[in-house]
């Protein structure tokens, strides 16, 4: 049978009791424009897993022991004639996925950008995570199930404990993975990777454009190794790690690791690589 979907509107606005609208200076950072801010539970119902994406904003998702879905949610816009109640978060239904997504239906003027919605999500834990998407902000995600995609534009990824394979990408930002099941293919285009890999499922890149890759491997994998920088320096630390076919060639290293088998490989055209045995 087809997947269904359906809509409804979690948010039509936050001009509600409990809504906070700040403008001027909190605290001891001055802030210029508009803030509203709430929180609200979501029934899962029978959904298996759950996708979130914002175009601006950050992404804050964890696990926790609980049956509904908690959200604390800030609209902000430097404008203070940006309409936030434009800026709403709707939920769409497609068979057992619970696709939350941030979307604006404003205008923006001269010298305006999109305002942001920053979203503070907790989990029910037998609820896995298949995607966390955003344009401009930063992915932040702890202690959750599944096999994970996690995707920012502009901003870092920070992810650990998740019990699943994990895949990430940003073209501006860093990208930090540990304690997680296993690690997929990892992208940075301007900005580092610091990534613990206790498995790989098939063949699998970490790849940085200009930035560092330090990538901490378990001794237990097999795989064809590959490692190479184009302007940086290349350090493997073989102490822990089963290498053999060793061969180095300038900017380059190849070995198998362990028994051999899908092909890893290591690399970036501007920065450091640096190769060492995960501690378990």
């Amino acid at each position: 049978m087809a997947p269904t979907t359906t809509r409804r509107r979690l948010l039509a606005g936050l001009a509600t009791a409990g809504t906070a609208a700040l403008a001027g200076c909190t605290g001891s950072t001055p802030f210029v424009g508009r803030r509203l801010a709430d929180s609200e539970t979501i029934d899962p119902e029978d959904a298996a897993a759950v996708t979130i994406a914002g175009s601006v904003g950050d992404l804050t998702v964890t696990g926790d022991d609980r049956e509904a879905i908690g959200l604390e949610i800030e609209k902000q816009s430097s404008s203070v004639r940006t309409d936030l109640e434009a800026l709403e978060l709707e939920s769409d239904r497609d068979g057992d996925v619970l696709e939350l997504r941030a979307t604006y239906d404003g205008e923006t003027g001269w010298f305006e950008s999109e305002p942001a919605m920053d979203l503070d999500v907790v989990l029910p834990d037998g609820l896995s995570v298949e995607r966390l998407v955003t344009g401009t902000g930063q992915v932040t995600i702890t202690d959750v199930t599944g096999d994970l995609e996690a995707r920012s534009s502009t901003g870092s990824v920070e992810i650990s404990d998740v019990d699943g394979t994990v895949t990430a990408e940003t073209s501006t930002g860093g990208i930090e993975i540990e304690d997680v099941a296993a690690v997929g293919d990892v992208t940075a285009s301007t900005g580092s990777i610091e990534a613990a890999v206790p498995a790989i499922d098939g063949d699998t890149v970490l790849s940085a454009s200009t930035g560092s890759v330090e990538a901490a491997l378990s001794p237990t994998i097999d795989a064809d190794l590959e490692a190479r920088t184009s302007t940086g320096s290349l350090e493997i630390d073989a102490d822990g790690l089963e290498l053999t076919e060793y061969r180095r060639e300038d900017d380059r290293v190849s070995a198998v690791l362990g028994e051999g088998g899908p092909r890893l490989r290591i690399e970036t055209s501007t920065g450091g690589v640096e190769i060492s045995a995960l501690e378990e």
